[in-house]
């Protein structure tokens, strides 16, 4: 059904890569410099529980183009020792499904998508110049970002075709991750502009012993963690402003996209739809970037909503559990495009409109298998509106979180005799969702060589290289 008084309307999507939802000043975070997306919440209704299907790039960007969990698309890793194959022809696409109901699809900036871009026209870019502010390095993904901007301000000031659905995928705050390691180790952080953001509450893990083997040891996973192995707190900090620099930085091009947008007479009947393919670490239990494990700053993304035909208070927030995987039937509804049949996620319209009785979900999933296939640690996520649920194949591990109690996500009640029911209510829930999706994770099987996991528990006892550093290092000599 479309949303009132709209034929066909058009949609832009823009997208951002490593975005947690509590780097924004649009979900409450007073240190978010993000006065562009402040603005667009502030018109339209924020979606505040919603979740990635995967926190990692290619797994996250191959489901939600195609409505389907990775185990489904096939697309569990970014590749190199674990390959990622192409989303099957099989699985139509959201480019395919709009494309064939006469929408201009046209997709500008990173892809990193398996083929599930399909059915959209690839606009191939490259690098503009930009200029280094303060001490934060100018990555390739700033500067891709500059050229998308214009690309895509190009394409909407151009008069384009009608209806479109464009797509702006922009990479910031992903250049956090060449900080870190233009940063790596022990050293002096080089003076800042302005204060340095506090340490969230969440800093310190009190017992990694409590915790499973996959996050007792994502210094040795992951690349990025085992660079910030020998991090102070003054350290934790700089990254933390360097992040925000970053974020920043694609707040203002996205400020630009809109404007250009709202130039255009084409401007009045486009839905603008803003999300991040995962989040970041932020600092939370000493962690930075993204891999394995499932806490909020990585898997709890923005979603945003604006537009004609979307109605209710101005920046109205939904508390309802959501996933990325509800973006496809949520367009095709709108568009008035019929979606596949077979689809986990479900359309959003209903919440767009007015509160109705209910939330999206009773529960959302996320999933993990891999990054590079150096190491391999398949996790499944399960978060309901007040607990969160984790288990991984390794050891079966297992984390419980009360989230209404413990929002930083610090104290699991997995041990709590009083937690007992809950636990096993929450173990129930996800061999339900296994069998109703068909998922394997019960039969997977965790690699990882027993040298990386054979210092004490914990970041701060890593030397050295991580798993994946000393693989590329030994493809180098060879």
């Amino acid at each position: 059904m479309l949303l009132a008084h709209l034929k066909k309307p058009n949609f832009l999507l823009i997208v951002a890569d490593q975005l947690s939802q509590r780097a924004l000043g649009a979900y409450g975070n007073p240190q978010g410099s993000t006065p562009r997306l402040n603005q667009l919440a502030a018109r339209g209704v924020r979606f505040t529980n919603s979740y990635t299907p995967c926190p990692l790039c290619q797994p996250a960007r191959a489901a939600f183009w195609t409505g389907r969990f990775p185990h489904t698309t096939g697309v569990l890793s970014n590749g190199w020792k674990h390959p990622a194959p192409p989303v099957s022809a099989d699985l139509p696409t959201l480019g395919e499904l709009m494309s064939r109901a006469g929408y201009d699809a046209v997709h500008f900036g990173k892809e990193h998508d398996a083929g599930s871009l399909r059915g959209f026209r690839l606009e191939k870019g490259g690098e503009l110049p930009v200029a280094q502010v303060g001490p934060w390095p100018v990555g390739h993904g700033t500067q891709r970002d500059r050229d998308t901007t214009e690309r895509v301000m190009a394409y909407l000031r151009g008069g384009p075709l009608t209806p479109f659905l464009a797509v702006a995928d922009l990479n910031n705050p992903h250049d956090i991750c060449p900080y870190v390691g233009a940063f790596a180790g022990p050293h002096e952080d080089p003076p800042i502009p302005g204060a340095l953001p506090p340490l969230p509450e969440n800093f310190r893990v009190a017992d990694f012993t409590r915790l499973p083997r996959p996050i007792q040891y994502i210094c040795c996973s992951h690349n990025r963690q085992a660079q910030a192995a020998g991090w102070n707190e003054a350290n934790y900090r700089h990254y933390l402003a360097a992040y925000h620099h970053y974020v920043g930085r694609v707040d203002a091009e996205i400020g630009k996209i809109l404007d250009a947008l709202s130039s255009t007479p084409a401007g009045r009947d486009t839905i603008v739809i803003f999300f991040a393919d995962h989040g970041d670490g932020m600092g939370g239990r000493g962690l930075v970037t993204k891999q394995v494990s499932f806490y909020d700053e990585t898997t709890r993304v923005p979603l945003i909503m604006a537009g004609p035909g979307i109605a209710g208070p101005v920046g109205r927030p939904v508390d309802g559990l959501v996933s990325l995987l509800d973006l496809l039937p949520t367009i095709c509804e709108m568009a008035g495009v019929a979606p596949p049949e077979g689809l986990w996620g479900r359309s959003l319209v209903p919440w767009l409109k007015r509160p109705p009785d209910g939330d999206p979900h009773e529960a959302v999933v996320a999933e993990w298998h891999t990054e590079w296939g150096v190491t391999v640690e398949p996790g499944r996520m399960l978060r309901t509106q007040r607990f969160k649920y984790t288990c991984y194949r390794e050891e079966q591990g297992e984390e419980l979180y009360d989230l209404r109690e413990d929002p930083g996500e610090t104290r699991t009640l997995v041990a709590e005799p009083s937690a007992r029911e809950t636990l096993e209510r929450h173990r129930r829930l996800l061999r339900d969702h296994l069998d109703r999706t068909a998922d394997p994770f019960a039969s997977l099987t965790p690699s990882v060589d027993a040298r990386w996991r054979s210092h004490p528990p914990g970041y701060i006892h890593h030397r050295g290289p991580s798993a994946p550093m000393e693989a590329r290092a030994r493809e180098t000599k060879g």
